[in-house]
């Protein structure tokens, strides 16, 4: 509670500010209704947004719902040809449409990303001549609407007039010193008010005078501010992407205008894919920033290629973000070290992002999107990120993106870094955002009107560069950080647009495999005489579809609708240069009834099982075990295979057919009646039980049961998120939803040896649910696939395994690396994380010496993980910013494994990659199986094959997910030799064997042993 005299401290103060500001906000008439008074009384924003109603905000309902605004202002009679003084009509909201009116005439726009002004009044308002001013504001579709600040300020009219006008600055001078230390009278002489202030009139000279020399006896301000210009511009977002060019080419044509009008402007730009776009379509622009780079002023701050998503997508699609846009920096701006990658907006940031950002020579992460956790701030602004197998980036947690000149909140940012890291050289990032814009004349010139002043700290305009140069004598003295960067909101990202990382994830893995074949073709592996050098695959449209408001599904329509034709094609391309690269690689012919497969990931172990024309099948003169398949054709299972190879089949068609003898079945599938109904499905490795509950139990080779209950679908309400596409509501298992089904009873329609298929229908409301189970011969897990006709909005879909022996803890993947958490969350970061997104798997792990049992993902989800639970995020129904989001029909897979030695003795990273990427096969004649390139151990994951090595030579990319030391022992007879390559103390050996320490993620080079 205010003593008396704090509340006459306050009220002094507030008319003492009244001498250069002019509070506009609680004199708005509404222009299609005046007679109901001051807008700001509107009883709408008192019973619906109370919250913002005493933030003292002019409110009005969402839904892009218009509000017009209207008032007469007079010039108050001590600001009349004031000498030297200038006034702005200064105004901030959260509208997504704003138009500002001077008499008739517009003077202003904005939106929901440019969200203030500093207009210059006409002169004649200061000669006492009366205006009226409009205001045409729209609210956001998502939000109510809100004029959050409206007045007219008195200041100098430029720096150098601030020497006769200075008074003009003293009440905003004097709350610059107050925000120092607000304290009460008892500290008075270090809030720069003394109490004797009090007794004069605050509209009189005399109490401006008595502020002024209190204000001379403090200590100036301490630190520093280092400044540069930015304009953060989403690809797209709420816009399409053609939009983004014509706003990336106004802003830098606009930052280069303001350059050559203040000399100490310097400005920094993201995103080599925009500058790409800038040097193919606006030649003579990009000349102009290449030139301006040159002199030191234009800053390409990039990294990845696009500031892309850093937790939906692999480690090989994100080392090619980094590693394209290291090298198209590298040759358009070669005057600059680029060492720093600038990810300011993207949601959250995996694990393993330090060790494949510093594979590209990245030594700085710079973001700010950790501000925005909802639950618990995160505790650096400076440190230390290491990744598992210690590879580490310095991080810098940003200012807020957007920003303007105002002296108050740089100097809020000043004191909040130096509390941060007791540093006092801060950062600060003036300019309009998100929608481009960047920096204005209006947030330059109040910036040089606080140049030098007592009560600002010192201002250093410089590049981001320079700035973190002088960071670096610090480095010693950081914390480390050994975990992700969680970031505790948007957890809806992973589940909304399924679509988009179906995309995503077969696009990846058909540029992958042209990478591979291509790489084989330059050791020189070609079986085809006279076979040209392969075309270089293109990743550039997968990275671009990859930026972080696009693959996350937080877009409008138009965004998705014009990527639909780019992946498409990019899709086309990759496979018509996968297969060209095979006919290359194998001699492969069309053949009337010869067949290959191929095994494009050199894993431990294949066991393949394929569904092929409908026949007996041979290879190498020897049957091989089929089995009709009831839609058509026959399920046939291959020897077992290991690394890059190819085997060659031969189809005999039944009415060419002798008499055949099925051989045995590797694993075979056995199908028996349960006493109560159902059956029991297993192959020796796992088995599962299916009743009218659906699938009732899960086994383990041993027999041990997986399972509490069936395994269920659930449906929650998900309502109430501010940000819909992104964020899941909190509260969703507060509002369960019924679910109908087993519709009718399970059926078997494949009974085995070589595979057993049972199905079930389910709804959930008026959605339809179809899901398949099935096991195939020699193959550890039960296979799941949901086909769903979704038509649900604001609702979460889940499939969640009631666990039989409690986890005591669970791993998954992410991009480079691995998640490790406790089941039961103890500290608030961890119960923050009830929702993570996973790349291709999580396992949940008991008690030793009891096992777990492990998710197979066609993923990216969103899953969560308690000690009775393991769940799974399918489906959501967000209705903003795309109304029909997630609606149609989806398909998705996963598998259940249950690992009884654990996760990784388990081998789950490969069997996860197994299950992903079951190998090319076609009509082709080869000649013979071959052998290409040999597997690697079980507790190594292959990233990537590229011919991105000396000639004869090829790298592939590997990464240990496991706590142990991995070694690869190529056989005698493999062919290849193998080294470590681009480790900082140089190049290995070259030998047969390679040892990958736990975690690390590694680059090998090897090359054929017998050419």
């Amino acid at each position: 509670m205010q003593t008396q005299l704090q509340a006459r401290r306050l009220g002094w103060i507030e008319t003492f500010r009244s001498r250069s500001r002019l509070d506009l906000i609680g004199h708005w008439l509404r222009s299609d209704a005046p007679e109901r008074g001051p807008a700001l009384e509107d009883p709408w924003g008192r019973e619906h947004r109370p919250d913002w109603v005493q933030r003292g905000l002019l409110v009005w309902p969402r839904g892009g719902v218009w509000r017009r605004l209207r008032q007469e202002i007079r010039c108050p009679p001590a600001w009349r040809n004031c000498t030297g003084a200038q006034a702005r009509l200064v105004l901030s909201w959260w509208a997504d449409a704003v138009r500002i009116w001077v008499d008739g005439q517009l003077v202003h726009e904005g939106d929901l990303f440019d969200t203030r002004c500093r207009w210059s009044m006409p002169s004649v308002w200061l000669s006492g001549r009366p205006i009226v001013l409009e205001l045409e504001l729209r609210s956001p579709l998502h939000d109510d609407g809100a004029l959050i600040s409206s007045a007219i300020v008195l200041e100098p009219e430029t720096p150098s007039a601030a020497d006769g006008a200075e008074w003009l600055l003293l009440p905003q001078a004097l709350d610059l010193a107050l925000a120092v230390s607000p304290a009460g009278p008892e500290e008075e002489a270090e809030t720069g008010l003394p109490e004797s202030c009090l007794d004069l009139d605050p509209l009189q000279d005399a109490a401006a005078e008595a502020v002024a020399d209190a204000l001379r006896r403090l200590a100036p301000a301490a630190g520093q501010v280092h400044w540069f210009g930015h304009a953060h511009l989403d690809l797209a977002w709420l816009w399409p992407v053609a939009d983004t060019w014509e706003a990336a080419e106004r802003t830098f044509r606009s930052a280069l205008a303001l350059m050559e009008r203040f000399p100490d402007l310097h400005f920094a730009h993201s995103t080599p894919a925009l500058y790409a776009w800038l040097e193919r379509f606006r030649p003579a622009l990009f000349a102009r920033i290449q030139a301006a780079s040159s002199a030191g002023r234009w800053e390409p701050i990039n990294g990845p290629w696009v500031e892309t998503d850093c937790v939906l997508i692999g480690t090989a699609s994100l080392r090619r973000q980094f590693a394209l846009g290291q090298a198209y920096s590298h040759r358009a701006f070669p005057d600059w070290r680029h060492e720093l990658a600038w990810l300011p907006d993207s949601f959250g940031f995996a694990a393993g992002l330090p060790a494949i950002a510093a594979m590209e020579g990245v030594r700085w992460f710079c973001t700010h999107k950790l501000a925005w956790n909802a639950s618990n701030p995160f505790p650096h602004r400076l440190f230390r990120w290491r990744s598992r197998g210690a590879a580490e980036v310095l991080a810098l947690m940003l200012p807020p993106i957007g920003t303007d000149g105002d002296p108050g909140a740089i100097q809020a940012e000043q004191r909040a870094f130096e509390a941060a890291t007791a540093l006092d050289q801060a950062l600060w990032i003036p300019g309009v955002g998100d929608h481009g814009g960047g920096p204005t004349a209006e947030m330059l010139e109040q910036l040089q009107l606080w140049e030098g002043h007592p009560q600002v700290s010192v201002r250093r305009p410089g590049s981001l560069r320079d700035y973190l140069q002088g960071l670096e004598a610090h480095i010693e003295s950081l914390p480390v950080w050994r975990d992700e960067l969680y970031l505790e909101l948007h957890r809806g990202c992973p589940t909304s647009r399924p679509d988009q990382k179906r995309h995503n994830r077969s696009l990846e893995r058909l540029l992958r495999e042209a990478d591979l074949v291509a790489a084989l073709l330059s050791a020189g592996l070609s079986a085809r005489a006279g076979a040209g050098a392969p075309a270089a695959t293109d990743w550039r449209p997968l990275l671009f579809q990859q930026f972080h408001d696009i693959l996350p599904g937080t877009s409008i329509p138009e965004v998705f609708e014009q990527a639909e034709p780019v992946w498409r094609a990019s899709r086309r391309q990759a496979l018509r240069q996968r297969n060209q690269g095979l006919r290359d690689l194998l001699g492969l012919a069309s053949g009337e009834n010869r067949w290959c497969w191929v095994g494009l990931q050199p894993l431990a172990c294949w066991s393949p099982l394929l569904r092929l024309p409908r026949g007996h099948w041979t290879h190498a003169g020897q049957a091989l075990a089929v089995q009709d398949a009831p839609t058509g054709g026959s399920w046939v299972q291959l020897p077992c295979q290991e690394g890059v190879a190819a085997v060659a089949l031969e189809h005999v068609p039944f009415q060419q057919a002798a008499v055949f003898t099925q051989p045995p079945v590797r694993g075979a599938v056995q199908v028996t009646t349960l006493p109560g109904g159902g059956w029991r499905i297993g192959n020796g490795l796992v088995s599962a039980e299916i009743d009218a509950s659906g699938l009732r139990q899960l086994r383990d080779a041993a027999g041990a049961p997986q399972l509490s209950a069936p395994l269920e679908f659930r449906r929650f309400g998900d309502h109430g998120e501010f940000w819909d596409a992104w964020d899941l509501a909190a509260d969703y298992r507060e509002h369960p939803l019924p679910l109908e089904g087993p519709l009718d009873a399970p059926q078997l329609v494949e009974s085995g040896p070589l595979l057993a298929r049972c199905l079930w229908r389910c709804n959930a409301g008026a959605s339809r649910i179809r899901v398949d189970l099935q096991l195939r011969a020699d193959h550890p897990w039960i296979e799941i696939t949901c086909s769903i006709d979704w038509c649900q909005t604001h609702e979460l879909l889940r499939l969640e395994l009631p666990l039989a022996t409690e986890a005591v803890r669970w791993a998954a993947d992410t991009s480079g690396g691995v998640l490790e958490r406790p089941a039961l969350a103890q500290t608030a970061r961890e119960q923050a994380r009830w929702e993570v997104p996973v790349i291709s798997w999580l396992a949940s792990q008991a008690a030793a010496p009891a096992g777990g049992l492990a998710v197979l993902l066609d993923g990216p989800q969103g899953v969560d993980l308690v000690p009775d639970r393991l769940g799974v995020s399918l489906l959501r129904g967000p209705t903003w910013p795309d109304p029909s989001a997630d609606q149609g029909w989806h398909r998705q897979r996963l598998a259940l494994m249950p690992v009884p030695e654990g996760w990784e003795r388990g081998a789950v990273p490969q069997a996860a990659l197994a299950f992903r990427e079951t190998g090319w096969w076609g009509k082709a004649t080869t000649a013979g199986d071959q052998r290409l390139l040999p597997g690697l151990p079980p507790g190594l994951v292959p990233i990537a094959l590229t011919s991105e090595a000396p000639e004869g030579s090829v790298r592939l990319q590997v990464h240990n997910p496991g706590g142990r030391r991995q070694q690869w022992k190529l056989p005698q007879d493999a062919g290849w030799s193998v080294r470590s390559c681009g480790a900082s103390d140089g190049d290995g050996e070259w030998g047969e064997a390679i040892s990958v320490r736990p975690g690390a993620l590694v680059d090998l080079e090897l090359r054929r042993s017998d050419p």
